[in-house]
């Protein structure tokens, strides 16, 4: 079975744009793949492979898959979260016949979760189950700017210790740093090797200015918000207890506005928590994609018992 290690890269053409993506664990006839969304700046190649790997070992599929123009994707980088969402759509309506399956479901992590807010809305007949991580909704009452050195931080042209940091704010000993190692290193027995590419780490240059905006974008456009209560599928939002980068209210919000959303909030951790607690967290997304979670939604901030 295919891990986030060895998974080959794949290409498929929508809309004259190469999209690049990978196929990982086994397919399952009575389970759509699970389409994974990634934070801003990154890559398929930066997976933490303890969160992938934990959600393939029940036999899920998943599908990771780099945005236009990033990673080993090509053509021009969006610069607006719609615009992402469009790119996004022309991939899976491509990548769907090729799976023969109408469906996905889809966790956004991050700037994957604005975007998977967006293509819910456009489209959704192609979405299932959404799970929304460490992410908010756009413009709208009640929500936390998160500090500006932490912006500035996420989008630094070379992310290092402050990086970590804002991901692991709460966390003691190595943690962050053994998931940076991790996310950047996961791919490093096959790049370069049978065709595969080489490694892709975090978005710079004028891409990156073209993310930047994407992101400042979503964050005053009031719309997305306003339209919430119109999903009508079920939903897992998480977060952690004080997340730096999208803040924890701001999770708290958007499971508010859904209205068939269940609300885990993980303590002592920060926007990485499901890499912190990813063979929890695993088991978690596994248990309410199989529909075994009680009916949303939880009580609004219970905490998770972690064993």
């Amino acid at each position: 079975m295919s891990t986030q290690e060895t998974a080959k890269t794949l290409f498929v053409t929508a809309d004259g744009i190469d999209f690049a993506y990978r196929l990982i664990g086994k397919s399952n006839s009575s389970q759509p793949p699970l389409l994974m969304l990634n934070h801003v700046r990154s890559t398929i190649d930066t997976w933490d492979p303890d969160l992938i790997n934990n959600l393939t070992a029940s036999g899920r599929q998943l599908i990771t898959y780099d945005y236009a123009g990033l990673g080993h994707s090509k053509g021009p980088v969006a610069t607006s979260i719609k615009g992402f969402a469009l790119n996004l759509l022309a991939f899976l309506n491509a990548l769907l016949v090729t799976l023969s399956v109408k469906e996905v479901d889809v966790l956004g992590f991050s700037m994957g979760g604005y975007i998977a807010q967006q293509l819910v809305l456009d489209s959704p007949d192609i979405v299932r189950r959404l799970v929304l991580a460490g992410t908010g909704p756009s413009l709208g009452p009640g929500l936390v700017r998160p500090m500006n050195e932490v912006q500035s931080t996420v989008f630094n042209p070379t992310p290092g210790p402050a990086t970590i940091d804002a991901f692991f704010p709460l966390t003691t000993g190595d943690e962050g740093a053994a998931w940076f190692n991790r996310s950047t290193s996961s791919r490093a027995g096959v790049a370069g090797k049978d065709g595969e590419p080489e490694i892709t780490l975090f978005t710079t240059g004028k891409p990156l200015l073209n993310l930047t905006q994407a992101y400042l974008t979503w964050d005053a456009d009031p719309l997305p918000y306003a339209l919430l209560q119109t999903i009508q599928k079920d939903a897992l939002v998480t977060c952690g207890d004080n997340d730096l980068i999208v803040p924890t209210q701001n999770s708290f919000v958007l499971a508010r506005q859904l209205s068939r959303a269940n609300f885990v909030m993980f303590p002592s951790s920060g926007h990485g928590h499901l890499f912190q607690y990813a063979g929890y967290y695993a088991g978690l997304v596994g248990s309410f994609l199989d529909g075994d979670l009680p009916s949303a939604p939880f009580s609004a901030g219970e905490v998770p018992r972690l064993e």
